[in-house]
């Protein structure tokens, strides 16, 4: 797996986001073995209300069995994108690098109710099996901290979402007590940069 740009002074990012602000880069962010994470752009859409389209994969993600329009799915493309530009994390267009495929989205908001970044990640039904949400959690992880987001996230999902938890459980996420989300008491994860 790759790197990002390494530990940087924590200045030098956010005059870099200050930057990027104007200009959101086309290619990946990261990389993984398999995988590229980039931020999504206006014309992605359609492609993302696809995703968001299947009631089998929408059971899980707290939107009252909603499925989502083109329209929605712009608006929360533009509010990612404002995400990326004012704090250096986004939820990313998730590809397999091998052939481009559109596999999912994977990677963080901003979190209002805890006041943290929060992992949350959407693999298409068809490719559920093959690893790839563990993969991108795992890479997203590290890149946050190499990258100096913050110094800890979050993540959470419905109890009965056992994939889901297990992956959080596997990257080496740390249980907390449970948050209430949406209505729901859901499985509560975190990670943070050990000081020493």
């Amino acid at each position: 797996m790759t790197a990002g740009f390494g530990l940087l002074p924590v200045n030098r990012h956010k005059i870099e986001r200050q930057i990027m602000a104007f200009q959101i880069p086309d290619l990946a962010v990261t990389e993984s073995d398999r995988l590229s994470f980039s931020v999504f752009a206006p014309q992605d859409a359609p492609r993302l209300a696809g995703l968001h389209s299947d009631p089998e994969g929408e059971r899980y993600l707290f939107r009252d069995g909603m499925l989502w329009s083109e329209a929605y799915a712009a608006s929360e493309i533009a509010k990612w994108r404002r995400t990326f530009a004012e704090r250096g994390y986004s939820k990313f267009k998730l590809t397999r690098k091998s052939d481009g495929a559109f596999l999912g989205r994977a990677g963080f908001g901003f979190d209002e109710t805890h006041g943290v970044a929060e992992l949350g990640y959407t693999i298409a039904r068809a490719e559920w099996g093959k690893g790839y949400a563990t993969e991108a959690a795992a890479r997203l992880a590290r890149w946050f901290f190499e990258e100096e987001l913050d110094d800890r996230f979050i993540a959470f999902a419905v109890p009965e979402n056992a994939a889901s938890v297990a992956v959080l459980r596997k990257i080496g996420m740390r249980e907390i007590a449970p948050l209430t989300v949406k209505g729901i008491v859901c499985a509560s994860f975190e990670m943070g940069v050990e000081r020493g």
